[in-house]
């Protein structure tokens, strides 16, 4: 079932020399007041772009299922052969991973529109959702389950083991890790790059950097703002504004995702 008045809405990291042998071995020091149960990860691949990674509350048996995608303003849909129940929700937040019914289709929600009607929710998507406003109409998708691989599953893996959501996966070929960093009834969507030297860590956009007056007046002041704590706001490829840090040892890693949510929650509010 088709929704009616549908509407459209870099380079490969060098070689890692970090010593990821010793991640469980720093862990084991660290707590982790999120802990949460078991969650299922799956993989949507759109086409040659990329991988998106979510944490859904429930098993889907038959995997891998090939489809095609749709759009729904801030929305990616795609149609499946599932029949799923739940509760059902009319209001989303960004980084929602929902089944609706009507059209047995997964959808995934990567900005601020509301689904077209109730939807039940799953999870969320692991990582920066805003990537998939990418992703067009048409393209071809696979869902499969996930699996960690390389060096980023490795770092993947020492971070679910202290609570985190986080998984290995690619975008227009770089090796990311998606964390999707959860506290006080707040989320935000990272990811990481693992370099020779440490980590570099980039929050989800907060708003677009458009240059007038009153945008550089709050950035700079902002920007001053959090310079104490290592935390920094930042411009992106695409110009939205992000937050960035960079962690020299998973550890510090650890501390800078958490420090990253919490920031990012004062700066939007």
């Amino acid at each position: 079932m088709e929704r009616s008045f549908r509407k459209g809405s870099g380079g490969a990291f060098p070689e890692n020399r970090v010593r990821l042998s010793n991640l469980c071995c720093e862990t084991r020091t660290l707590l982790n007041p999120w802990r949460e149960r078991a969650n299922v990860y799956v993989k949507a691949l759109f086409g040659e772009r990329g991988e998106i990674v979510a944490w859904i509350d429930r098993e889907l048996t038959g995997l891998p299922i090939e489809s095609v995608t749709r759009r729904w303003r801030h929305e990616i849909y795609f149609e499946t052969p599932f029949e799923l129940v739940g509760d059902e929700a009319v209001v989303v937040e960004k980084g929602d991973v929902a089944f609706w019914r009507p059209g047995k289709a997964i959808c995934l929600f990567f900005g601020f529109s509301q689904p077209y009607s109730p939807v039940v929710k799953l999870g969320a998507v692991i990582g920066v959702p805003d990537t998939l406003a990418s992703v067009e109409e048409g393209t071809p998708v696979r869902l499969s389950s996930y699996t960690d691989f390389g060096k980023e599953g490795d770092v993947a893996k020492a971070l679910r083991d202290i609570g985190f959501k986080a998984a290995a996966h690619s975008w227009e070929g770089e090796e990311l890790v998606g964390v999707l960093v959860e506290g006080a009834g707040s989320r935000v969507g990272v990811e990481v790059s693992v370099e020779d030297d440490g980590f570099y860590s980039q929050s989800q956009p907060i708003a677009f950097f458009d240059n007038t007056p009153p945008t550089l007046a709050a950035f700079k002041t902002l920007a001053k703002d959090l310079r104490p704590t290592g935390i920094r706001l930042d411009v992106d490829d695409e110009g939205y504004i992000v937050l960035t840090t960079f962690s020299p040892s998973f550890n510090e890693l650890v501390r800078d995702l958490r420090r990253l949510l919490s920031t990012y929650v004062y700066v939007e509010r």
